[in-house]
């Protein structure tokens, strides 16, 4: 694992963002916050403790040559569900010394467990992920 935790203070927001596996997928309607939470990870990516983050969305330039020379990276992809192709699922599949954060609904292709989904969840001003699959 790269990261056990994320967390930082985006007013009104705290984010606390703690992960129990390598892939992690976030999961939920339009407008529940993901693409805003990718939006604050650009910012937070210049920090020092956080500069194994990598930023993928449908905007990104040579997305799938780039994702292929990721090793040891938090690898975070907006919009996943438009722009993963087989081949960056396989990759993803069996490059063991990446993490993932992966934004999307459709997991097809992808080994991952029933931790792996998550959901946003807003309480008091504190965002985090929470497991959207209990007791599978």
């Amino acid at each position: 694992m790269i990261y056990q935790k994320i967390e930082f203070q985006a007013n009104p927001f705290r984010y606390q963002l703690y992960f129990t596996c390598r892939i992690t997928l976030v999961r939920g309607d339009s407008a529940t916050g993901k693409t805003y939470l990718y939006q604050m990870l650009e910012d937070v990516k210049q920090l020092d403790a956080y500069r194994d983050i990598r930023l993928y969305n449908y905007k990104s330039d040579e997305f799938h040559a780039s994702l292929q020379k990721c090793r040891n990276k938090f690898i975070v992809i907006d919009n996943a569900d438009i722009i993963l192709n087989d081949a960056d699922k396989r990759f993803i599949n069996f490059e063991g010394s990446n993490q993932y954060l992966l934004f999307l609904r459709n997991c097809d292709g992808l080994n991952v467990s029933a931790d792996s989904f998550t959901v946003l969840h807003e309480e008091n001003g504190q965002i985090s992920l929470r497991k959207e699959l209990v007791g599978i």
